[in-house]
C-alpha cells in the first residue's frame, strides 16, 4: 500500500522536478536527480555510466518563529538538504571533472533564483533556497552515517520555510468590522435587555501607493451612497442590504490589471476562496474620500446575501522581481462586509 503524500515530501519533490527540468533542459546530458542517501546512490551508480544527482534533505529544524501557532493552523519548519553529485567518465572527461560541472550548475541555478513558489495542498507557497557552509566536522558527520561511501564534493542548502499543513485545519474566527462602547450602571443583564453597542467604523485615510517601489501594493476601499469605506455591516433581509450595490475603488499604477478576489467565512467551514476570480484595470492614482464624486470604481458581486457570515475582499498585484525573474504577488488592504441576524 503506497504512503500518501504528505507537506513535506512535496516539498522535496518540488524542488527535486525543478532541479530536473533545468539541469536536463534540451541538448543536455541527462542526468537523474534524486532523492536518496548518498550511500543508496553510489551503490546504484557504481560501474554504470550514468550522471546522477543527489538531493539528501537530513535534518529538519523547528522554523524560530511563530511560537503562537495552534495545532490546526499551519506550522513552518527549516529544512536542509545534501546535493551530491555522481558523475560518471563521458567522452575522456573524468568522473570527479563531471562531478565540478553539476555542482556548478546547482550552484547558479539557485543562486540566480533563490525563491521558489511550489504548490502543496492546493496552496501556493514561496521558498528560499539558502546557500549554507559545510564545516569539516559537519561533514565527517554526514559522511560517517553512509557506511563505506566514499566522499563526493556537495553542497549544503537549507530550505526555508517549509509548511506544514495540518490535515483538519482550524476553523478561523470572523473578523473585527468595527468597534463601539457601551456603559452600563451595573454588570447584570437585565431581561429584555440586549446591548445596543454604538459601532464606529474605521475611517478611510488619503491612500497613495508607493508605485516607485517595485513591490508596491493597491489600495482599495469601498465606494457606496457617496462614501469611502473599508467595512460595512447589515442586517440580514434588511432595507440597507437589499439596497447595498458594492462598488470598489482601485489605486495604484494607472494601466495595470489586478485580480479581484473575494473570500467567504461561516461558522461551520470558517474562510474559504470563492471563484472564479475576476480582475480590472486601475485607473486612478491614490484614493481621497473628500474626491468620492469623481471616483471611477468597479461594480461587484457579493458571494451571498442569505446567511450570517462575512465577506473579505482583496486586490492582488502580480510582478516578475526585476533581479531573478520571479513571479510574485502582493495583496490590497481587505475589505470586510458582515451579515448579521436582524
Amino acid at each position: 500500500m503506497a504512503l500518501a503524500l504528505s507537506p513535506l515530501s512535496q516539498v522535496c519533490k518540488g524542488i527535486r522536478s525543478y532541479l530536473d527540468g533545468v539541469i536536463n533542459a534540451p541538448e543536455r546530458s541527462k542526468v537523474s536527480v534524486l532523492l536518496a542517501t548518498p550511500a543508496e546512490t553510489a551503490s546504484a551508480s557504481a560501474g554504470d555510466s550514468n550522471h546522477r544527482l543527489n538531493l539528501f534533505f537530513n535534518r529538519f529544524e523547528p522554523s524560530g518563529l511563530f511560537p503562537d501557532t495552534l495545532p490546526g493552523e499551519t506550522g513552518w519548519i527549516r529544512t536542509y538538504c545534501l546535493v551530491t553529485p555522481f558523475a560518471a567518465e563521458e567522452d575522456s572527461v573524468g568522473a570527479g571533472e563531471n562531478d565540478l560541472k553539476l555542482i556548478g550548475e546547482v550552484l547558479r541555478i539557485f543562486h540566480e533564483k533563490p525563491v521558489l513558489q511550489l504548490r502543496v495542498d492546493g496552496e501556493d507557497y514561496h521558498l528560499q533556497i539558502i546557500f549554507q557552509p559545510l564545516g569539516v566536522e559537519q561533514l565527517n558527520q554526514l559522511w560517517s552515517t553512509q557506511g563505506d561511501t566514499i566522499y563526493r564534493p556537495s553542497l549544503l542548502y537549507e530550505i526555508s520555510l517549509a509548511p506544514v499543513v495540518p490535515a483538519r485545519k482550524a476553523v478561523a474566527a470572523p473578523l473585527a468590522g468595527g468597534f463601539g462602547l457601551e456603559v452600563r450602571a451595573t454588570l447584570e443583564r437585565q431581561d429584555g435587555q440586549e446591548a445596543s453597542i454604538a459601532g464606529r467604523l474605521p475611517e478611510v485615510p488619503v491612500m497613495v501607493p508607493a508605485i516607485a517601489r517595485e513591490d508596491w501594493a493597491p489600495a482599495v476601499a469601498f465606494v457606496h451612497a457617496g462614501v469611502c469605506a473599508f467595512s460595512f455591516s447589515f442586517a440580514l433581509g434588511s432595507p440597507a442590504l437589499a439596497a447595498f450595490v458594492p462598488r470598489v475603488w482601485l489605486a495604484g499604477k494607472p494601466g495595470e490589471i489586478l485580480s479581484l478576489h473575494w473570500e467567504r467565512w461561516d461558522a461551520a467551514a470558517g474562510w474559504q476562496a470563492v471563484l472564479p476570480d475576476g480582475s480590472a484595470l486601475i485607473t486612478s492614482r491614490a484614493i481621497d474620500p473628500d474626491a468620492v464624486a469623481s471616483a471611477v470604481t468597479e461594480a461587484l458581486v457579493l458571494p451571498f446575501t442569505d446567511r450570517v457570515g462575512q465577506m473579505l475582499f482583496y486586490a492582488v498585484r502580480t510582478y516578475a522581481r526585476a533581479g531573478d525573474g520571479v513571479v510574485l504577488s502582493v495583496r490590497s488592504n481587505p475589505l470586510l462586509i458582515s451579515l448579521y441576524a436582524g
